[in-house]
């Protein structure tokens, strides 16, 4: 049971007139600043999967040409060596899966961890796109809220991030596993960032071989109320999945540390998760603009790809 300080709920996005959206839209747009976004796009390149490789024809073989790539078979049918030439794929896919359920709306206005999760997505979109490849969003509860297939150009981008600030949710619950299975449908390979506060147990089976198809990387948003309970009295903390409700004395020092217990609970089995489907893991408070650890993400990825120098 995940119980938390009751903060008073946000209207339904939904209803949001068509001017209000656009001011959300562009009030994210602003936070995506041109600086940060070339600063990400650069530790995104280099760190990005690798490239993959397409065939692109046959041809009579020519003197440099690597000879690992002869084709036997038309070598023998034809008495002389014919080589395959590949081409390398250049653009591939980001592909962003984020939570929208009700545990997201937790935290203050403008930081709440949707806000710092859609901000987070819409760096990395950015970035991706500047880089020449495609991005996908999935919005998840317990079901696909909606979705927008791999894109690249500044209209795709425009249309992601308006989808990010409308953040539809029919469901107060979360199953990411749920959006599993939407990057396995297409062939091509990417980078796949998972945003959530991972606060369900998700099955490891499903994950572990959407890791083992490519990269993954999970992103945990976490809020300083969610890990300590402020000595502020009389309290009424509600579990914000469920509804249920529960008044307690945050005065008594036991309560607190066992608050801050189920915290570190938490932490740890994200932790074995992240181990058990091998899946790079990393926490991102709601205090921090997401650029600086976005920033240290993918710079340690960089640095882990090429080695010691």
């Amino acid at each position: 049971m995940r119980f938390f300080p009751r903060k008073r709920p946000e209207p339904p996005v939904p209803d949001l007139d068509p001017g209000a959206i656009v001011r959300r839209a562009r009030r994210l747009r602003f936070r995506v600043r041109p600086t940060a976004v070339a600063q990400l796009a650069g530790a995104y390149h280099s760190a990005r999967p690798g490239s993959g490789l397409t065939f692109a024809e046959l041809r009579a073989y020519e003197p440099g040409d690597d000879v690992r790539h002869l084709d036997w078979n038309v070598t023998a049918r034809q008495g002389r060596p014919f080589v395959r030439r590949y081409v390398e794929e250049r653009s591939l896919s980001l592909w962003l899966i984020l939570d929208v359920s009700q545990s997201l709306r937790f935290g203050a206005d403008g930081r709440s961890k949707s806000d710092r999760a859609s901000q987070a997505a819409a760096l990395l979109a950015a970035s991706a796109i500047q880089n020449g490849d495609r991005a996908a969003l999935t919005l998840v509860s317990d079901r696909i809220e909606s979705e927008l297939p791999p894109g690249g150009g500044p209209r795709h981008l425009s249309r992601l991030l308006r989808m990010l600030v409308t953040s539809p949710s029919t469901s107060r619950r979360s199953s990411l596993t749920a959006a599993v299975t939407r990057p396995q449908r297409f062939a091509r390979r990417g980078l796949v960032v998972v945003l959530s506060d991972f606060l369900n147990p998700e099955p490891v089976a499903p994950w572990r071989e959407l890791a083992s198809r490519g990269d993954v990387v999970a992103l945990r948003l976490v809020d300083p109320l969610e890990e300590q309970l402020p000595n502020a009295g009389i309290l009424a903390l509600e579990d914000v999945e469920t509804g249920r409700r529960r008044i307690v004395d945050s005065g008594s020092a036991r309560l607190r540390a066992s608050y801050a217990r189920m915290a570190e609970d938490r932490q740890r089995a994200f932790r074995s998760w992240c181990e058990a489907t091998s899946i790079e893991g990393l926490d991102l408070s709601t205090q921090l603009d997401p650029i600086g650890p976005l920033l240290g993400i993918f710079r340690g990825r960089a640095r882990r790809r090429t080695g010691p120098r």
